[in-house]
């Protein structure tokens, strides 16, 4: 039997019309004030503490979140780092959330990166008119062509066929696991096509692939 995941760390303040990490809610208020970010549950949170006293939201008792793709995070982390992500750029494109940064790994250490991206609207599983390959978000410009592409990495990684797709467009890998926690702040495992706005920025620091 599947149980609520016990680390929401997002979801939208129904007061301000914007997303509220945890740590920085109301703990313990009342239905109506925090919203979950699945939009196909749309039930009211709570916020609770760990035995370690760090603030998180959950679904109140009896409120039939079994769909929920935070529900059991075991059966639906790549869904629900798509939701995250999704909703986190969305938020950051009506300038109402920060934009997330990237964290790169390179030979001189971690660089983390502030992104400018000149999008209108994000979607979850955009399919590519060339090849008909699936992604799991997408950053688009107001004539719907693809500014940013973003891969989920859970149980499959980006490989050459994958890639070869992509190589029009600007796209990074980030992993399930890792965003809902932290899709403030964005691990780059794998990326290519830099942003011409950036490129010059992230070259400086030789970025190179992390091997698996």
């Amino acid at each position: 039997m599947s149980t609520v995941i016990a680390q929401i760390k997002w979801a939208l303040d129904l007061q301000t019309m914007k997303l509220v990490k945890a740590d920085r809610a109301q703990h313990r208020p009342g239905k109506g004030r925090y919203r979950c970010l699945d939009e196909r549950c749309a039930s009211d949170l709570t916020v609770a503490r760990s035995k370690q006293g760090r603030q998180h939201f959950k679904h109140f008792r009896n409120s039939h979140a079994e769909g929920c793709v935070f529900h059991d995070m075991s059966k639906g982390v790549h869904q629900a780092a798509q939701r995250v992500l999704a909703t986190q750029f969305s938020e950051a494109l009506r300038r109402r959330t920060p934009m997330p940064l990237m964290r790169f790994r390179t030979m001189e250490g971690d660089v983390t990166v502030l992104p400018f991206i000149a999008a209108q609207e994000v979607v979850m599983e955009w399919v590519c008119p060339e090849t008909g390959r699936r992604i799991d978000v997408a950053l688009l410009d107001a004539f719907g062509k693809p500014v940013l592409l973003i891969e989920v990495w859970h149980t499959h990684a980006v490989d050459i066929e994958k890639r070869r797709d992509l190589s029009p467009y600007w796209w990074i890998e980030v992993e399930a696991s890792e965003v809902p926690n932290s899709s403030e702040v964005l691990t780059v495992r794998s990326h290519d096509n830099l942003p011409e706005q950036l490129s010059q920025q992230w070259e400086q620091f030789e970025l190179f692939e992390r091997g698996d």
